[in-house]
């Protein structure tokens, strides 16, 4: 088999070259805050994939996608018809709050504790995908201990267009998108249908939906539309933990039903000659029906078989305020309510069937405020929120950055400190057998120190040192067969990332990370987080009509475990994605991408083989 260089190595290669040469990057803006600023002006860490990017590297989808983003790593267990999560800086994956369209899509009343299954989001409906990383309870209030990842669907359709892709593993996918004036108003919609037989033993995955937005003006400094979204999705795997296809003795796997969708109406204009006004509405649902064979024992005590229909819905109530202080300073700030419920109706199967239904319903309100000053060329934010659910204590969180561009263009220097808090989910106050209705919230804080610099307007590289300390983590206790506040972890590492155009046919991203935990008073081990982890990733303009890409992905060894094996290190492993892209005419795109492309045999957890080599064949049209 061909191997490909350690990845320090290559970095320190690249790296050099990256000081060495200069590109034409452009400066992209995110909203990590209420006062949208350009991603060089941020203090927190931050990246942002676009729909130019999307589109030329041809992933399957989101989760390939994030794999090649500094600071996180992917979890999937049983393919795509698996629970796909991420573990950002080294944090629990429900230590992320994930949103689409602005919409959190968190879900407490699930076993994880409310983490995001990210198999189910459509890569043809993304146009933009922003993650921020570090404690970020200042904006998004509970959940955000790790940072926060924010998924914008399409809305740059202009006309008609279809496309279809068909694959090995069964996969066959279409999507249709229309959007462009009507009238005074803009609009866009799009539709997509997805089956895989499953890249591994076990797995499938079928989904179909639909995302839609639209957009008009109000007189001539406001702006106001409604945006939706609905997905109904089936996946089957073996179930997590079980060993996979590899070890698990009963050899049925889990079925799950997915309905979601979610609507939001939202108002940005003027008030006064002043203040800016925001006011958002949106309502979100998910119901899910799950029916799983169980474990059998093994180094662990095994799980029955059981079963589980939830519902859940949050409704928010957005309202914020923004102007300019003068010349130096911008002032935001606000209020929300948020209204959460949830139900599941479930069971154990001991040979007789034991109910585990629960429920639970939460109001939140919160006041918000963020300021931004330049003193001199030194930027100062802060932020501050204050959140009361209705059962548990208020809680205010902080965030404090200050950018310091160095002298002679030689980079700037940027300091973040934040703070967050997560409230107990639904599951672990409330489930009948292991729920405790006297857990506290789990807390984080953090102090991330930076330096980023461009070269001219060609290269940029941006380095990030941080430490978290994550306190009150809740855990299982199976001596007291119930859920408790118990741990603190330490998170300590560094990532960097770089882009450089080589020149102007070829370009280099660069992504690496070192990350070390610490289980305080404990010889435990976290899994799912290998110490070393990055790739590479190069586009190559032919010409005028050809694309082609590559990914490199490397990683250390982590820690896992399963049921059936107990704890156990997997190897790390070195993986190569393809893409060739070929403006067949001004309407028509064709794409051949290759998964995997050295067939590199590795897993990601216990006994759940990665994918194969898998090659990939798509056209897209535009009326």
């Amino acid at each position: 088999m061909i191997r490909i260089p350690p990845f320090p190595t290559v970095a320190v290669i690249v790296l050099f070259c990256q000081v060495a040469q200069a590109s034409d990057i452009e400066s992209i803006v995110v909203t990590a805050s209420r006062l949208e600023r350009p991603a060089t002006e941020l203090t927190q860490s931050a990246t942002v994939i676009g729909r130019d990017e999307i589109d030329a590297r041809q992933l399957a989808n989101v989760t390939e996608l994030l794999r090649h983003v500094a600071g996180l790593n992917v979890v999937q267990q049983g393919g795509r018809g698996g629970v796909t999560s991420v573990v950002l800086r080294g944090g629990e994956s429900n230590f992320t709050v994930v949103l689409i369209d602005g919409i959190k899509v968190n879900d407490p009343t699930n076993t994880r504790g409310g983490s995001y299954d990210f198999s189910y989001l459509d890569i043809g409906s993304v146009e933009r995908v922003e993650i921020i990383r570090g404690p970020m309870s200042a904006l998004y209030g509970s959940d955000a201990l790790a940072g926060v990842i924010n998924i914008v669907t399409r809305t740059d359709v202009d006309g008609v267009a279809v496309n279809a892709e068909v694959g090995g593993h069964g996969l066959q996918s279409a999507r249709f998108a229309m959007g462009g004036d009507i009238g005074a108003a803009n609009g866009v919609i799009t539709v997509h249908a997805l089956n895989e037989d499953g890249d591994i033993e076990g797995a499938s995955y079928d989904d179909w939906g639909l995302n839609g937005s639209l957009r008009f003006n109000v007189g001539e400094s406001a702006d106001a539309g409604v945006q939706l979204r609905y997905q109904n999705a089936q996946s089957w795997s073996f179930p997590e933990d079980s060993g996979g296809p590899v070890y698990a003795l009963l050899r049925e796997v889990d079925r799950r039903d997915v309905e979601e969708s979610h609507v939001r109406l939202f108002f940005n204009g003027a008030t006064g000659p002043d203040w800016r006004t925001r006011i958002a509405l949106s309502h979100y649902e998910r119901n899910e029906n799950a029916v799983s064979p169980g474990i059998a024992p093994g180094v662990f005590d095994g799980v029955p078989p059981n079963g589980a229909n939830s519902e859940f819905s949050r409704n928010l109530l957005s309202v914020g305020f923004s102007r300019e202080l003068g010349d130096d300073a911008s002032l935001a700030l606000g209020a929300e309510w948020q209204n959460e419920d949830g139900e599941s109706n479930g069971f154990l199967d001991f040979g007789f069937p034991l109910p585990t239904n629960f429920g639970l319903e939460r109001d939140t309100l919160s006041a918000f405020a963020e300021l931004e000053y330049a003193f001199g060329d030194v930027q100062l934010q802060a932020s501050l929120r204050w959140d009361d659910p209705d059962d548990i204590s208020s809680e205010t969180s902080a965030q404090f950055g200050v950018l310091y561009p160095l002298p002679e263009n030689s980079g700037a220097l940027r300091v973040n400190w934040s703070e967050a808090f997560k409230a107990p989910s639904f599951f672990a106050l409330a489930h009948p057998l292991v729920g405790n209705p006297d857990l506290v919230p789990e807390t984080a804080v953090s102090l991330d120190v930076g330096y980023r610099r461009s070269f001219g307007t060609d290269a940029r590289i941006d380095v990030s040192v941080y430490r978290s300390e994550f306190e009150n983590l809740i855990d299982f206790d199976p001596m007291l067969f119930t859920n408790v506040n118990r741990s603190k972890v330490i998170s300590k590492g560094v990532e960097l990332t770089a882009e450089w155009a080589v020149s102007a046919s070829i370009g280099l991203n660069l992504h690496a990370s070192y990350l070390d935990t610490d289980i305080k008073d404990s010889d435990a081990r976290l899994r799912s987080r290998p110490r070393w982890r990055g790739g590479i990733d190069v586009d190559w303009r032919l010409d005028d009509r050809w694309l082609l890409t590559a990914g490199y992905l490397t990683l250390a060894e982590f820690w896992e475990a399963s049921i059936p094996t107990g704890g156990l290190f997997l190897d790390g492993y070195q993986r190569v994605d393809l893409a060739l892209t070929f403006d067949a005419s001004e309407r028509l795109k064709l794409g051949l991408a290759v998964d995997n492309a050295l067939d590199e045999d590795y897993a990601e957890a216990v006994g759940f083989p990665g994918a194969g080599m898998r090659g990939r064949i798509n056209a897209t049209y535009r009326f």
